[in-house]
């Protein structure tokens, strides 16, 4: 579920609800519990539309069922709470050149099996910037520098993400591109398998 409410002509509240709840016959390793809440504020300014921003803030939980499995095709054996921050701004320097940037803060606890067991406190800042260039008309090029920090494994990752995008029409534009970082932009997400091409498109109204 999803929600959009006008604050002003300048603001707007966003919020989204995803859950599921999944009890096994078998017993309460075959349970699977998921809930996504995400409240946000978006800033885009009717008298100077050259800056954009959106300010974040999601809960998360998530116990897989033992039907998700991992890449690796074993059972996704963990569980996760987690309260993430984040805002993410962009700029239009020029018609051909937007800058921007990423910060995103995730407190929480993990869990190592689904059953039980302790919880974990986990921490991670992500940190990202990123330069937008419109090479000719239909063609941009888009270039971001990644860093993801978690202190609590003494873990720190530094990379890159590259990517060509065509603008079908003015509000449609699809790209493809290479994640040189082995981390999502995404911080619900733990597991570092997301190196290598993607395929992403993009829309605005």
């Amino acid at each position: 579920n999803t929600v959009g409410v006008k604050v002003s002509d300048d603001w707007r509240f966003i919020g989204r609800l995803n859950g599921s709840y999944s009890e096994g016959s078998l017993g309460t390793f075959y349970d699977g519990r998921y809930l996504e809440a995400v409240t946000g504020l978006a800033y885009r300014p009717i008298n100077n539309d050259r800056l954009n921003m959106l300010f974040k803030y999601t809960y998360f939980y998530d116990l897989p069922s033992p039907g998700q499995l991992t890449l690796g095709g074993s059972i996704a054996d963990y569980a996760q709470q987690s309260h993430i921050l984040s805002v993410d701004a962009s700029y239009d320097v020029t018609a051909w050149l937007n800058v921007g940037g990423k910060y995103a803060y995730r407190t929480g606890d993990l869990r190592d099996n689904r059953t039980g067991g302790p919880w974990f406190e986990s921490q991670a800042h992500l940190l990202i910037g990123r330069i937008d260039l419109r090479i000719v008309k239909e063609w941009d090029v888009l270039g971001e520098l990644r860093l993801l920090d978690v202190p609590t494994a003494d873990d720190r990752r530094f990379g890159a993400l590259v990517a060509v995008y065509r603008h079908i029409n003015d509000n449609i534009k699809m790209g493809v591109g290479y994640n040189f970082t082995d981390f999502s932009d995404d911080l619900t997400h733990l597991n570092y398998d997301r190196r290598g091409f993607f395929v992403n498109a993009l829309a605005k109204y």
